[in-house]
């Protein structure tokens, strides 16, 4: 005969003999015990054949069936009065679970042979437990029974530190083992401890539960069958414990203080509590399997709320939207990190489709511990992109506009420069030489005629050059072009700076930058020091200009009165050198500081 037949056939007998003890009991309040010891008979029996027919865990599989054995005996000893059954056998039921188990889960072996002593310890010490406990009240009973327990208690410590070795060094499917037997344990825990608490039957029930609750995570676990959905099972049963613990909590308080205030005495106050915990029931038990779920799950449990809060992200600034919306996500599902990818659209995620095309991609990472995002998550996370897709294929629409806005921007501005050389250096030079012979002939003419014809000439050619100049100087400021904007702005602060205001400046340029970053650098600080000389007031003006090889940065700082408290909606300056900076894809910021007002640009130097 196989094992798992063996296995099947053990757990049967015990799975019945449970059974046997529950329906041969007619009072249970004699037997307080006895739901516990069937939960225990009948849970540890079925996760045993679970375990056993899997690929691993056996040694687990079979200390289960050991301990669902005892405890069915105990069952069936309880209810056929073999008090001096249950004597021996209640330890084999109860004290694996602290030592032995923590110390071969999740898959039967010891995290390192140095463990191997703390078995041995752990059923000596079991052994004289039992010894004492049986023999008692005969000599020898106490001393085994204290020399077991001295010998369980560092056990116990053992199998805890065991398990946390082994989920700090283990990642992956075995920390989630770890993590899912924490869960039921911290249940069993609480339920143990509030026992003293709980009126019968309410505590031998609520512990009976906790306690197969550990079995079924085992089970679950070391089978690695559906692990990562035991979390649906864990959330219900904390929901459960937790209604059960609460109304419990309600009925003996309701009872004891009802008791002492009613005239009827304890059976009207016993009515009166169970009759308010009767309607307590529902809507206690809907909020508590909520704010479960939310622990859990965050906001799966209410797609609307997700979607509300996902619309309400996409009514901010258009470049945030991504940003928020992931961090919306990431808050509202628990999940691990959320990014939301434009320009690479062969990755794996979400695809965000818009109008038939593909404008994005949504990256999630699962919940700790989850292998990837299925099911209900999947389900919600596909209709989010569907509602993020059409805003996100807008802004791929506005980042595509302002890069052709910044190009025409800047092939304006070289145009600009190369038409101002030309005019400058040629038809300028070619009209100014015209005009030097015109009046070289003039001088050379005795007649009046034809001396007042050149003179008209050459006054005619004085006025194109002065044309051309003008024309010129539109193009762009003629100071970047003769001394480079460093210097360009150094004298642009000479010209500015009065008996009442100094103007220093500090600046960092390479000898050659785009013409239309020069213009924007050049125009912004020409009106930013304006701005502190009239406006503000200032008395001291600091121009700082820096560049990297993507980015030149532009920084005025004042003393003056700093900004007015309402800034006039649409005014021309602080318009016109935000409307600069954005042109060719910059940006500005302007900003009242504790000493006045401080202008800060970043003007990029190559397409982004």
């Amino acid at each position: 005969m196989s094992s798992t037949r063996v296995a099947v056939a053990v757990a049967s007998l015990a799975g019945a003999m449970s059974v046997a003890a529950a329906v041969l009991v007619a009072d249970w309040s004699d037997h307080p015990d006895l739901p516990v010891d069937v939960a225990i008979g009948l849970a540890y029996s079925a996760a045993a054949v679970l375990v056993l027919s899997g690929t691993g865990g056996r040694r687990i599989g079979w200390l289960l069936l050991g301990i669902g054995g005892c405890g069915a005996t105990a069952a069936l000893g309880s209810a056929l009065g073999a008090e001096s059954v249950n004597e021996w056998i209640w330890v084999g039921g109860f004290v694996p679970l602290m030592t032995l188990v923590p110390l071969l889960y999740p898959d039967g072996s010891l995290p390192s042979p140095r463990w191997r002593p703390w078995v041995a310890t752990s059923i000596v010490g079991m052994a004289l437990l039992a010894i004492g406990s049986g023999t008692y009240p005969s000599d020898g009973a106490q001393v085994a029974f204290l020399a077991g327990a001295a010998l369980l208690v560092p056990s116990v410590v053992a199998g805890v530190a065991a398990l946390a070795v082994r989920w700090r060094r283990a990642d992956g499917l075995v920390r989630r083992q770890v993590q899912v037997l924490l869960v039921p344990a911290l249940l069993l825990v609480l339920d143990t401890a509030l026992q003293g608490w709980l009126p019968w039957p309410v505590n031998a029930l609520t512990q009976a539960a906790a306690t197969a609750l550990v079995p079924i995570a085992i089970g679950v676990a070391v089978t690695r069958h559906r692990l990562y959905d035991l979390d649906l099972a864990v959330c219900r049963a904390i929901g459960g414990v937790s209604l059960a613990v609460c109304l419990a909590a309600i009925y003996v308080s309701l009872f004891l203080l009802l008791a002492a205030v009613l005239p009827g005495g304890p059976t009207l106050a016993a009515a009166t509590a169970a009759a308010v915990c009767g309607l307590l029931l529902h809507p206690l038990g809907v909020r508590l399997n909520r704010g479960v779920d939310r622990m859990f799950y965050g906001d799966r449990a209410d797609p609307a709320k997700v979607l509300e809060a996902t619309a309400a992200a996409l009514r901010d600034d258009l470049g945030e939207v991504p940003e928020r919306v992931c961090a919306v996500l990431v808050d509202s599902l628990r999940l691990g990190s959320a990014t939301i990818v434009l320009d690479d659209l062969g990755g794996s995620g979400f695809p965000l489709r818009h109008r038939g095309d593909v404008v994005g991609t949504l990256l999630v990472e699962p919940r700790a511990g989850e292998p990837a995002v299925t099911g209900r998550d999947a389900d919600l996370l596909v209709v989010v992109c569907d509602q993020v897709a059409p805003a996100i294929a807008a802004l791929r629409l506005s980042e595509r506009l302002q890069h052709s806005r910044s190009a025409l921007v800047t092939a304006r501005e070289e145009e600009r420069r190369r038409l101002r050389r030309d005019l400058h250096d040629g038809v300028g030079a070619a009209l100014a030489g015209v005009r030097l012979q015109v009046e070289t002939a003039r001088d050379l003419v005795a007649d009046p005629v034809p001396e007042g014809l050149l003179r008209s000439a050459a006054a005619g050619v004085a006025a194109a050059v002065d044309d051309v100049r003008a024309i010129t100087d539109d193009l762009r400021p003629a100071a970047l072009d003769d001394l480079g904007l460093a210097a360009g702005l150094r004298g642009l602060a000479d010209r500015m700076s009065t008996p009442g205001t100094a103007i220093e400046v500090s600046a960092d340029l390479p000898a050659a930058l785009p013409a239309a970053v020069e213009v924007a650098c050049y125009r912004i600080a020409a009106e930013a020091l304006a701005n502190a000389v009239k406006h503000a007031r200032a008395g001291r003006v600091l121009l700082r200009v820096s560049a990297t090889p993507r980015l030149v940065t532009l920084c005025v700082e004042d003393d003056g009165t700093g900004l007015p408290d309402r800034v006039r909606a649409g005014g021309l300056g602080l318009e016109s050198m935000r409307q600069r900076a954005e042109e060719i894809d910059g940006r500005l910021e302007v900003v009242r500081t504790a000493t006045g007002t401080r202008v800060h640009a970043e003007l990029p130097t190559e397409a982004r």
